[in-house]
Formats: structure tokens, C-alpha cells, sequence
């Protein structure tokens, strides 16, 4: 075989959740371009429906990860599917005195309760079938904290750990379980910093790199580790972020 032809995914259906913006469009339009056949899930249907006839022939579901019922829904919908991206979430900026209870609910539900009902439906069929993939986006704060974050950084730490134990149970299944942790992404909901140009700039300065991540970044790594070229991968969180992390 051809070193290329790991990253062929014909005939291969991948799952994206969160696919209608930012990170998750970036997924779907990668795995687009390297043959996949795509099963695309969002909350927001007019984004979804965008993406979805960007990349061609996409199945697309309407979603909401809070929801068992939706996740449910989903994983019939979407039948066996070769490669699940876990990506759908929701980020709470906010002083940790200052966290009302039903906001609480609501991240640890979408992500963090909800990705773990997920991977335990479609991992119950990949594991039936002996073979599989799940990549979730869990985030750099897992390793470095942040002000103002902590429920999301502690959801996300829980991605964390539960891809190591996925990943413990199901390898000799032929099931690998992986995890990005994605820096500063260039996406809708902070594309605001670039109006400041101070704050831009600063930073801008803790990153080796010089610069923020664009969706393709993350995607790129996705399909790696979706692909053949990874088989030996697998219960790892892959920090993706510029080297912000290692100052």
C-alpha cells in the first residue's frame, strides 16, 4: 500500500457532531476532501444545512447533545458508522463565585454527560463489529487551567479521562478511542479578539507559532488519527495549540 492511500476514506462514513460551525465545519470539509461519506449533527439547522451542502451529498440530523433522547435519535439515524468525531460543546465564560446552577447543568450536560452517552452507543456497535474510531475535542485547558472556566476545563478534563478508559476497554476490539485539545482556534466565538488589537497581540506573544489555529489545523490531525497511518494510536489527548502550553 501506498503511504497516500492511508487517508483514503472512501467508502468510510464518519460521524461529526457540532458540525454546522467553526471546528466541526472544519472536520466536515476535511473528511469531505479525503472521501468520506458524511453524517453531520448540529443544533443550529440553517448552519448545518450550509455545511452539509458545501460538502455534498452529507446527511444532515438535527442534534442536541443535552438531550438522550437526540443522541438516541442519532445513532439510529446514522447507523454503523466508521469513525465518530465527538465535537459538539458549549463554552461558559464566567467567574466561578458568580456560576448559576442551571448553567452548571447545562455544560456538564452538553459537554461532558452528552459525549459520554454518545461513545457508549456507537462504541457498543463498534465493538460489535470489531473495528472503529472516536476522536473527541477536549480542549488545552485540561493541561493549563484558565480564569473564568471552570466548569467547561473540568468537563473537559472528564473527555479526557474517559477516552483513556474507552480506549482500555475496546482495543482488543479493534475500537481506538483518541482525544485533540485544540489552543486558540480561530472560530465565530472569539474571532472578536481580532478587533483589539492589544489583546491580539498579547496572545498572540504565548504562542511559539505566532499565530492562532484555524479549523484546519484541528481537522487535519482528525484525519490522521482517523486513518490507517494511526492504527497504533490510541487513548491519547493530542494538544493541538501552537506549543502555547510549553512556556
Amino acid at each position: 500500500m501506498r503511504y497516500v492511500e492511508h487517508f483514503d476514506f472512501t467508502g468510510r462514513r464518519v460521524c461529526i457532531t457540532g458540525a454546522a460551525s467553526g471546528i466541526g465545519a472544519g472536520l466536515a470539509r476535511a473528511f469531505a476532501g479525503v472521501g468520506a461519506t458524511l453524517v453531520l449533527a448540529d443544533v443550529d439547522t440553517a448552519g448545518l444545512q450550509a455545511i452539509a451542502g458545501e460538502c455534498g451529498a452529507a446527511e444532515a440530523h438535527a442534534y442536541d447533545q443535552a438531550d438522550l433522547g437526540s443522541i438516541e435519535g442519532l445513532v439510529r439515524a446514522a447507523g454503523d458508522v466508521d469513525v465518530l468525531l465527538n465535537n459538539a460543546g458549549i463554552l461558559l465564560y464566567e467567574p466561578f463565585l458568580s456560576l448559576t446552577w442551571p448553567a452548571l447543568r447545562r455544560v456538564v450536560d452538553v459537554d461532558l454527560v452528552g459525549p459520554i452517552a454518545l461513545t457508549r452507543l456507537v462504541g457498543e456497535r463498534m465493538v460489535a463489529r470489531r473495528r472503529g474510531v472516536i476522536i473527541h475535542t477536549s480542549s488545552q485547558l485540561v493541561f493549563n487551567g484558565a480564569e473564568f472556566r471552570a466548569v467547561y476545563s473540568a468537563a473537559k478534563a472528564g473527555i479526557s479521562q474517559l477516552v483513556k478508559t474507552a480506549a482500555l476497554e475496546w482495543g482488543r476490539a479493534g475500537v481506538r478511542v483518541n482525544a485533540i485539545a485544540p489552543g486558540r482556534t480561530l472560530t465565530a466565538s472569539n474571532r472578536h479578539l481580532l478587533a483589539d488589537p492589544a489583546e491580539y497581540a498579547k496572545h498572540l506573544e504565548r504562542i511559539p507559532l505566532g499565530r492562532y489555529g484555524q479549523p484546519e489545523d484541528i481537522a487535519n490531525v482528525a484525519v490522521f488519527l482517523a486513518s490507517d497511518a494511526a492504527a497504533y494510536i490510541t487513548g491519547q489527548t493530542i494538544v493541538v495549540d501552537g506549543g502555547w502550553i510549553l512556556p
